[in-house]
């Protein structure tokens, strides 16, 4: 059986770009939580809820500088399709190798606009801890399954997410002895799934 790679694209440029209106977010956000009386206005009416609102950005560009940071000094991510299953070092988790026969199923799911491989294990135990224990169940909950594959962080379209969906099919029915026809049948039938848009 072939082993299939795929690195990650850099785009160092938009990752600053999100560190700077991310700091920068912060700096204001900040600002608001120390003199919360000069930004009353008719949204946020009251010192309280414009120290609340404060609170709640603090803590959403905080997590949001954490995953992009960690995106970042992560080295060099890939994704490994071969004999012994599916290694995507882009999940958020600890459990990177998702092996042939934990899996389910495989499809392509739409969600928000954005199309993704989904791959969908015959257990969903969330072992995770701390900040990853939280994506493993809002991946879970809006998705589905927490084991996606997202075809942007390697520049795909729709085309190239669908051949390489039939090719982590294709390693995946060779890897379990599945005769030719089954193969066939389930690459015809491999659906789209559509969530919430």
């Amino acid at each position: 059986m072939n082993t299939t790679i795929l690195r990650k694209k850099k785009n160092y440029i938009g990752s600053l770009i999100l560190i700077l209106f991310s700091v920068l977010s912060l700096i204001i956000l900040f600002d608001f939580m120390r003199y919360p009386s000069e930004y009353t206005y008719f949204l946020i009416p009251t010192r309280n809820s414009v120290v609340i609102f404060s609170i709640v950005g603090i803590l959403t560009f905080l997590l949001f500088l954490y995953i992009l940071l960690k995106n970042i000094l992560r080295k060099d991510p890939y994704l490994k399709i071969d004999k012994l299953g599916i290694l995507n070092d882009f999940f958020l988790h600890e459990k990177k190798l998702i092996r042939w026969e934990e899996i389910s199923k495989i499809e392509t799911i739409r969600y928000s606009n954005n199309n993704y491989i989904g791959i969908f294990l015959n257990e969903n135990q969330n072992n995770e801890k701390g900040i990853s224990w939280l994506f493993f169940k809002i991946y879970k909950i809006s998705l589905g399954t927490p084991y996606i594959i997202n075809p942007v962080e390697f520049d795909y379209n729709f085309n190239d997410l669908m051949k390489q969906q039939n090719a982590i099919v294709v390693h995946y029915v060779k890897a379990l002895g599945v005769n030719e026809e089954a193969l066939k049948a389930t690459l015809l039938a491999s659906p789209v799934t559509s969530f919430a848009d």
